[in-house]
């Protein structure tokens, strides 16, 4: 069974995907996956929902839906997924196996691959990061608005951009540069003043020998940070460049695959973003 929320909601068993019902009644089913298997109550629901637009009677609508969703669950996958009465005004969605939920599969081969790159295990790291990647089937949420929809679609969009760009860093300290050059240029062209992309394509592009290029993209980007955001480029990029103009040897050199055992060897200091909160 598997119950796909990063993109559009689906529920599959076997090989067959079983439908979820009308467009608020999936929007329901979504605020309570998303809970990750906290309750959520009565009140939660209605604002995540309808936000400022309930329906005239809100609590009997919501019920009602409930119990559709209830229905359709049953009939698809039986007692592996629920959604549980908790407290007279508390709901809960009870799943038998939590890896069915692709959400927790996602964080758990995130967690796996940081810990496989601080034992030297780069390429293992690298798999894990590409199975997270290949999770990601579009947007979440887009048949939900509010405030709410919107921060959790920013927070698990920037979830796979962190994923995506810490793939690319860690195959590039094992020298695999040329052929990240085209993904980092897409990557670039979607955020073209995320430091920690454009820091990955300067080094890329330098291992290639194109250093011309990797510094007009420095260039290009510290014009657009002034002009743009009012700001300078971050300490990293800065010293990223200067190792460039000085052709310093150390860029040149990526580490090789370390073993199973022992801490990795450190890697040039390319901008790295933020973890989303």
């Amino acid at each position: 069974m598997d119950l796909l929320a990063l993109g559009p909601l689906e529920l599959w068993h076997g090989d067959q995907q079983h439908p979820l019902g009308s467009v608020k009644q999936r929007c329901v089913l979504a605020v309570l996956v998303h809970a990750r298997g906290e309750p959520v109550a009565v009140d939660t629901l209605m604002e995540r929902v309808w936000g400022d637009e309930p329906p005239p009677k809100g609590p009997a609508t919501l019920q009602a839906y409930l119990s559709k969703l209830r229905r359709h669950l049953d009939h698809a996958v039986g007692p592996l997924v629920r959604v549980d009465h908790v407290q007279p005004r508390l709901y809960r969605l009870r799943m038998r196996d939590q890896n069915d939920l692709d959400l927790v599969r996602f964080q758990r081969f995130r967690s796996e691959a940081a810990v496989a790159a601080e034992q030297g295990r780069t390429d293992w790291a690298i798999g894990l990061l590409r199975t997270a990647e290949s999770m990601w089937r579009g947007e979440p949420l887009t048949e939900s608005s509010g405030e709410w929809a919107a921060s959790v679609r920013a927070r698990l969009v920037e979830d796979h951009r962190h994923v995506r760009e810490e793939r690319i860093r860690l195959e590039l300290e094992l020298g695999r540069h040329a052929d990240l050059i085209g993904e980092l240029r897409e990557l670039a062209a979607e955020s073209p003043l995320a430091e920690g992309v454009v820091g990955s394509l300067m080094l890329a592009l330098h291992r290639s020998g194109r250093h011309s290029e990797a510094l007009e993209l420095y260039r290009t980007t510290h014009a657009r940070l002034r002009e743009e955001l009012g700001m300078e480029p971050g300490p990293d990029l800065r010293a990223l460049h200067q190792r460039i103009l000085e052709q310093d040897r150390g860029l040149t050199e990526p580490r090789a695959e370390a073993g199973t055992a022992g801490r990795p060897t450190p890697a040039v200091p390319v901008p790295t973003p933020p973890t989303p909160s």
